[in-house]
């Protein structure tokens, strides 16, 4: 019995290991700092405790039934590579337990009985090939994850120019839920991304800015290659010009000049507006030397940002307002 009791330990530590990402707002100034996903639980060291004396318990409470399901008469199972079978409905069935029995790795957990092959669960996750694809997100079906092709990524998230010593602020158009969640801003604007802002440039050498994005991944290390898509798409509105900027990894960004990401410029629009970008469509600032084309930073694409920066030279205060319904592959938006 105590060998059971510790085997279910050790599986929840090494179940509640893998699956313990924990969901951080992103820093600020545009970069993913962690896994997004508002609907993932944290882990620490109290939560494992407890999870394991969870699982303890429920094994003593089945320990004290009516029926010894460790003895001969009671313990039976029928073995097969492929299943665990109890031999009839009416008995719990169990395999004799050794210390031989179990093999337990960080990764599986493999139960092997020398008259049966090793029984190993296979992993759900998709394998991620590195080629990304998108679908259409269309914000009046109020899902707050943009369907990327990995699971971990296409969550909201803003920014702004804190970190440059900037006082830029966003105002959401409705309050985002736990850990980020902009489920109950699309709510609250009634099938959109939508919000208000002001540009102040506080201490910031540079135009005041906000920003929006998701990532194509879990976090600012990750980038794949997002050629297959040819493009995207945008439907919006917007009181002053969205740069739509290529993210890519924070190390990779530190290979090009500060800001110099390639871009589109949104044009302003106070109707609904639908752009169909190619990658060719976006290019670096003109100012800048180190840089990336369009093309090139597609094949190592990190995130998707909308940048809102003011005018050289524009009073503190700007406000201004913006609205996204839909982002997809190109050609997917009309």
């Amino acid at each position: 019995m105590k060998k059971i009791l510790g085997l279910l330990a050790i599986c929840t530590l090494v179940a509640c290991n893998e699956s313990g990402e924990t969901a951080v707002a992103p820093v600020s100034g545009g970069n993913q700092n962690a896994y997004q996903d508002p609907n993932q639980q944290q882990v620490n060291a109290d939560s494992i405790y407890q999870h394991v004396l969870d699982s303890i318990n429920a094994a003593q409470a089945m320990s004290s039934a009516a029926i010894d399901p460790f003895s001969s008469s009671s313990v039976d199972f029928f073995l097969s590579s492929s299943a665990i079978m109890p031999l009839s409905s009416s008995s719990m069935v169990f395999p004799t337990v050794s210390s031989s029995s179990f093999a337990i790795s960080s990764s599986s957990i493999a139960i092997v009985r020398s008259s049966s092959s090793a029984i190993v669960p296979k992993s759900s996750a998709a394998v991620d090939d590195g080629t990304i694809t998108m679908e259409l997100w269309d914000a009046s079906e109020l899902k707050p994850q943009v369907p990327v092709s990995n699971k971990k990524g296409g969550w909201w998230y803003g920014y702004d120019d804190s970190n440059n010593g900037g006082e830029s602020a966003i105002t959401w158009g409705g309050e985002p839920g736990t850990n980020g969640d902009m489920t109950p801003v699309l709510e609250a604007c009634g099938g959109s991304l939508c919000g208000s802002y002001t540009l102040i440039v506080g201490t910031n050498e540079w135009q005041p800015f906000i920003g929006f994005a998701f990532g194509f991944g879990p976090d600012n290390k990750y980038s794949g290659d997002a050629s297959a898509m040819l493009g995207v798409c945008v439907e919006y509105t917007s009181t002053a010009p969205i740069h739509l900027e290529l993210g890519l990894t924070a190390a990779k960004e530190k290979t090009i000049d500060g800001g110099a990401n390639a871009f589109y410029e949104l044009p302003k629009s106070t109707a609904k507006k639908v752009v169909d970008l190619s990658w060719a469509s976006f290019a670096p600032p003109e100012w800048a030397t180190k840089v990336l084309s369009g093309a090139q930073s597609a094949k190592q694409l990190s995130s998707l940002k909308f940048k809102i920066q003011g005018e050289e030279n524009a009073a503190d205060g700007d406000p201004g307002e913006f609205a996204i319904y839909k982002v997809g592959p190109k050609g997917s938006c009309k």
